[in-house]
């Protein structure tokens, strides 16, 4: 039940921000927008991006396919622990919840809206082009970086604790892939990302609804880690620290590509 009402109440946050983004929407009237894109997007400026990025992309491919671990066998399960694990992080070896995990891939598929939305508004929209190639950076650098920690850490999954869970799910190859959570950093890298773009777009947003924007945008990851720990998915500390890289990296890249002296506005 409750997850079911934190899923509603993303969606709800996903129209709010569909309004944002569009060019009718009172952000726009209210207030002045840039007349020109507020980011460079020479090939001097991306040169570093593209190259950090594929340097990411083919080690995570390369430590992906050289991992020599095995799944857990049925006896090894039987010599697990939970007492192990650290007071904080102790109680969701008890979880395991399908219907969380299938809200939470809603989510993290659902979020891929947000970069179209771009082209609701009149304003972004003519720089369609360059904002896509900021999305693909985002979301590029943010799968490789958190597959390459997954391969690395090999943390076993919460779930894999709990004697409920059917014998085929904690046996099978997903099961020490829990730090970290890669749904919650692709969620809140996208959704940062957003909310950064609309932000710089609006550089004279009053201050009512920039905390408005950004209070949404911290809502749609932080409603996937809920989901990723009551499935049993993640630790609170997996979804924390990938909520952590997500928003960091889909903040980050588009404030590397501003533009560093002041911009013209019109109304």
């Amino acid at each position: 039940m409750k997850a079911s009402l934190i899923f509603l109440l993303t969606l709800w946050s996903f129209a709010l921000m569909s309004q944002i983004s569009n060019g009718d929407s009172t952000i726009c009237r209210k207030c002045h927008h840039s007349h020109r894109s507020p980011y460079n997007f020479t090939f001097k400026k991306e040169l570093p991006f593209i190259l950090s990025g594929t340097g990411i992309i083919v080690s995570s491919t390369l430590i992906k396919a050289t991992n020599d671990t095995e799944p857990f066998t049925e006896d090894e399960l039987l010599s697990l622990d939970r007492n192990d694990i650290n007071a904080f992080d102790r109680p969701t070896t008890y979880k395991y919840n399908p219907e969380s995990a299938q809200l939470s891939d809603v989510l993290r598929t659902g979020v891929v809206v947000f970069p179209a939305l771009f082209l609701l508004n009149h304003h972004t929209r003519k720089d369609i082009k360059g904002l896509a190639l900021l999305t693909v950076e985002v979301v590029g650098m943010n799968w490789g970086f958190t597959n390459v920690v997954k391969h690395l850490v090999n943390r076993t999954r919460p779930y894999i604790y709990n004697e409920k869970t059917p014998l085929d799910v904690r046996t099978d190859e997903q099961s020490r892939l829990s730090f970290f959570s890669g749904h919650t950093s692709h969620t809140a890298s996208v959704s940062f990302l957003f909310a950064k773009v609309i932000n710089d777009y609006h550089p004279e947003m009053d201050l009512k609804r920039k905390i408005g924007l950004w209070t949404i945008t911290a809502l749609i990851p932080a409603s996937t880690a809920y989901l990723r720990v009551q499935s049993g998915k993640h630790f609170p500390t997996d979804v924390i620290v990938g909520y952590g890289v997500g928003a960091t990296i889909g903040w980050l890249i588009p404030h590397l590509h501003k533009i560093k002296k002041p911009i013209n506005i019109s109304p």
